[in-house]
């Protein structure tokens, strides 16, 4: 009896192993076959596939990448017009806003060559990662600042746009002493830059941009606003781009700069550097006419970047080219016109308060 129910038990087991192949054997036997759309067949289908000619679309990118040089080309054309035929500062504010508005709300603030200072940075230790409309959008300014000057800063730049349109209208300085110990910042940041994005640590500019989450957020809506108009549905919720504390350093940034005007600009902007060395040897400047200046010192008060400073002996005043960012500012509020432009310079400028008056090339605008 026990041989019997021994044998039971082992039947028992083999059951559910030959039911489970039994189950996967009808499963394959009666399986479908996958539908094959090359399969199907009939007059219309085959006279569709006879007709039919592959088209190639243009990627979106690449429009964009048109959209955006040509954007920034523009601006740095109408920014030198201002600049050279000096035109009221409330002209150049208003550029500035329409940069603002494209570049930094519309693109998010992602077409600015801030960021692509690291992106060719990484690019001369990997050409193949660098893309012709980064390695554009980096050059463009920078050959615009050997004829102009820092004009890319003063006029297009969408970080320099939010700094100079939410700042007092008389900037409160930064002490001599200390504000030439800063603008050694921006090269360490500079260096910093080619240091982390060799090792593979990571873009730094992007991540000091303070401003990145008023971009992010404009960028956002512009987009929540365009999908609405073209298909009728958009996202129900307000979008939030960024986190708390970004969003926290953005309002810590708005509040310095509201004292402070262009503290990135200054202290930070590693691609303020590039452009700076390439105003001091360009062919266009602004210099102090020696013989018109009284030595009111206004121009000193109303440079919101302290690009004027009297000299050691406090006789003359100095125009710094590698400071100055084209707004504008001290040849509007010169009484006696003696902001002028030289091309080529061929030395520092300085003014004297016992030198003979001189007429400004700049002609007298309000």
């Amino acid at each position: 009896m026990a041989g019997v129910f021994q044998s039971a038990k082992r039947q028992l087991r083999v059951f559910p192993i030959a039911l489970a192949l039994m189950a996967a054997f009808w499963g394959t036997a009666n399986a479908e076959e996958p539908f094959d759309p090359g399969k199907v067949t009939g007059p219309e289908i085959q006279a569709y596939r006879d007709a039919y000619v592959p088209r190639e679309y243009p990627a979106p990118a690449r429009l964009w990448f048109y959209a955006d040089v040509a954007v920034v080309a523009g601006l740095l054309l109408s920014g030198t017009w201002l600049v050279r035929t000096n035109r009221p500062v409330r002209w150049i504010s208003a550029q500035l806003a329409m940069a603002l508005l494209y570049l930094g709300l519309i693109r998010g603030g992602c077409i600015c060559p801030v960021g692509a200072t690291a992106n060719v940075l990484l690019g001369l230790a990997r050409p193949e990662l660098i893309g012709l409309a980064t390695l554009a959008l980096f050059l463009v300014p920078l050959i615009a600042a050997l004829f102009s000057g820092r004009i890319f800063c003063g006029t297009v730049c969408p970080l320099g746009a939010v700094q100079q349109l939410l700042s007092k209208k008389r900037p409160r300085a930064v002490p001599v002493s200390l504000h030439r110990i800063l603008l050694a910042l921006p090269v360490v940041v500079l260096l910093a830059t080619a240091a982390t994005v060799w090792m593979g640590f990571g873009f730094l500019p992007c991540k000091l941009d303070p401003y990145t989450p008023l971009f992010f957020q404009g960028h956002a809506g512009v987009q929540k606003l365009a999908a609405w108009m073209a298909a009728g549905y958009a996202e129900p919720h307000w979008i939030v781009a960024g986190s708390a504390p970004a969003w926290g350093m953005l309002a810590a940034a708005l509040i310095a700069g509201w004292f402070i005007p262009r503290i990135f600009c200054r202290y930070v902007c590693p691609y303020g550097v590039l452009l700076g060395m390439l105003a001091v040897v360009g062919f266009w400047r602004r210099e102090i006419d020696a013989e018109a200046c009284v030595q009111c010192e206004l121009c000193v008060t109303n440079c919101p970047v302290q690009a004027i400073q009297p000299s050691q002996d406090g006789k003359t005043l100095k125009l710094s080219s590698y400071q100055c960012v084209q707004c504008g500012s001290c040849s509007r509020i010169c009484k006696r016109q003696s902001i002028l432009r030289k091309m080529p310079v061929e030395s520092t400028a300085a003014c004297t308060p016992t030198a003979k008056s001189k007429r400004s090339i700049f002609p007298s605008r309000t």
